[in-house]
């Protein structure tokens, strides 16, 4: 309950990291807090939403059936000239692959505004969409996804979301954006509030995706 004169973004802040530890509680993992970019830089989640000005608080590191697994309540402003300026918070999870040799891509469930691909597309031009790869897919996919990758790993992007994976995307945890990038996995949740119904959704999602992904090595 916010008290009386109690900033909201403390209230915000202080049920984050109860949730959160509770989490990292319940699976064993260990929570540090805030992440200093300075002095953590192996503890450091990366992904399409990091950027020299985010903030990252509430980190917490584990293993579940065989993964590393990091977790994090990430905060930005992103500014673009002529389209004002958009503030996000992703609760990020971040789950490790065993072979890095999977194409990049990022699928987003209309979570973001036109200033947030702005932000992208200048960061990582050689993205495209590539949502009509799947248009042979389950109709709910591309009517629920955009998936973006570099245009010549299209091919492999859309050998590697098979459709096994995009209907079960679509049908049940379009809740989440995902990206695939390099070794890792990432599952993002914006701008929700942190529950661990939440953390337990983005846990049993993206160990089921890594499994797939690297059972096609």
């Amino acid at each position: 309950m916010k008290l009386p004169g109690q900033p909201l973004a403390l209230v915000r802040h202080a049920a984050s990291r109860q949730v959160i530890k509770q989490f990292a509680h319940k699976f064993d993992f260990v929570y540090f807090g805030h992440v200093d970019p300075q002095r953590d830089e192996q503890q450091i989640i990366r992904g399409i939403t990091a950027s020299a000005e985010h903030i990252d608080r509430h980190f917490a590191f584990g293993s579940f059936r065989g993964r590393d697994i990091a977790v994090v309540e990430r905060q930005n402003t992103l500014h673009f000239p002529g389209q004002g300026t958009q503030s996000y918070r992703w609760l990020i999870m971040q789950f490790d692959l065993h072979d890095a040799g999977h194409p990049h891509a990022f699928m987003d469930a209309h979570h973001h505004e036109e200033i947030f691909y702005a932000n992208l597309f200048t960061k990582h031009g050689q993205l495209d969409d590539v949502t009509a790869l799947f248009a042979s897919h389950d109709p709910l996919f591309a009517a629920n996804f955009k998936t973006f990758a570099r245009s010549r790993d299209a091919g492999r992007v859309h050998l590697m979301l098979t459709p096994a994976i995009t209907a079960m995307l679509a049908h049940h945890f379009k809740q989440f954006d995902y990206e695939i990038a390099e070794d890792s996995l990432y599952v993002y949740a914006s701008n929700v509030v942190v529950t661990l119904s939440t953390l337990q959704e983005m846990l049993r999602v993206g160990v089921w995706l890594v499994e797939q992904l690297d059972a096609q090595k």
